[in-house]
């Protein structure tokens, strides 16, 4: 009897692989070259039932469910036996750098920065996200505390700061950010703030990932998989993180591991081999 893959897609991303496009249809082509079923079935769907489940960016709570979820750049994706990106393999993973491999970090901050001057504008960057009174349990302080800790911690610069485009921030929270000090709310773009920052300060907003491609520093107050040349608050605490910051880190090497080496592309020769090899790490017959 040939094993079950219980493929939970919504429509779009269903039709993306039926016609073996990218990401989905490449999961579908491995399983289905290894001799499996596919059985696809809806995106909000309960997982339940016999044989293996995919989801996409959804919480796993099922035994032999496992969680596929774009890494942050096109055609790059990782699958885990978690949603949460702080407790992925790669988070745990030490880094380990290769010379020669910049090439790649030079290659998306071509594409990324278009058109942007990147600079040191005497100003820090900080990209918020949700729940701003609230700290929670991967974060080392909320966000209306990171706030005050970084104008304490930094004292000479001021906080250019955005909204998260899709969160919806009720009036307490809103209330909290007025009348701070060197701290002002921008409703512009985040990528030309990005480019002329002298460093990022965020929880874990991928922005700050971004701003590796750029060579722009990061203190981090939350847990996230890409801590590993930040200055981290949860990993070193926040008086070390501050007095790091401007720590010469190995951006293009690390950018290169982090994306080539430990993720999935959906191009590229080796991309069938790759999956179905990520695929039997977590445990499945294929």
């Amino acid at each position: 009897m040939c094993a079950v893959l219980n493929f939970y897609l919504d429509s779009q991303k269903r039709s993306r692989a039926e016609a073996g496009d990218g990401i989905f249809g490449l999961v579908t082509a491995v399983v289905k070259a290894a001799g499996w079923q596919v059985c696809f079935r809806n995106d909000t769907d309960p997982v339940s039932g016999d044989g293996y489940h995919l989801v996409y960016n959804r919480e796993v709570l099922e035994p032999n469910c496992l969680s596929l979820r774009r890494c942050y750049l096109d055609h790059y994706f990782r699958i885990e036996a978690s949603n949460d990106r702080w407790e992925w393999e790669v988070a745990r993973k030490p880094y380990t750098p290769q010379p020669g491999t910049e090439w790649f970090m030079q290659h998306w901050r071509e594409r990324l920065f278009k058109g942007q001057t990147i600079a040191n504008g005497g100003y820090i960057f900080m990209p918020l996200q949700g729940k701003l009174l609230l700290r929670r349990h991967f974060q080392a302080v909320s966000p209306i505390e990171m706030i005050h800790a970084t104008l304490a911690a930094d004292p000479s610069r001021r906080i250019l700061a955005t909204l998260h485009p899709r969160e919806n921030y009720p009036a307490d929270e809103l209330a909290a950010l007025h009348g701070i000090d060197r701290f002002q709310l921008l409703t512009a773009g985040s990528l030309p703030l990005l480019a002329g920052c002298d460093y990022v300060v965020t929880q874990n907003s991928a922005v700050a990932l971004t701003g590796f491609f750029a060579q722009k520093p990061a203190v981090l107050f939350a847990k996230i998989d890409f801590h590993h040349i930040a200055a981290s608050v949860p990993r070193i605490g926040m008086r070390r993180a501050f007095a790091e910051v401007f720590t010469p880190r190995p951006y293009g090497r690390y950018l290169h591991w982090f994306f080539k080496q430990n993720a999935l592309c959906d191009v590229g020769d080796d991309r069938a081999a790759k999956l179905q090899a990520r695929l039997r790490a977590h445990g499945w017959p294929i």
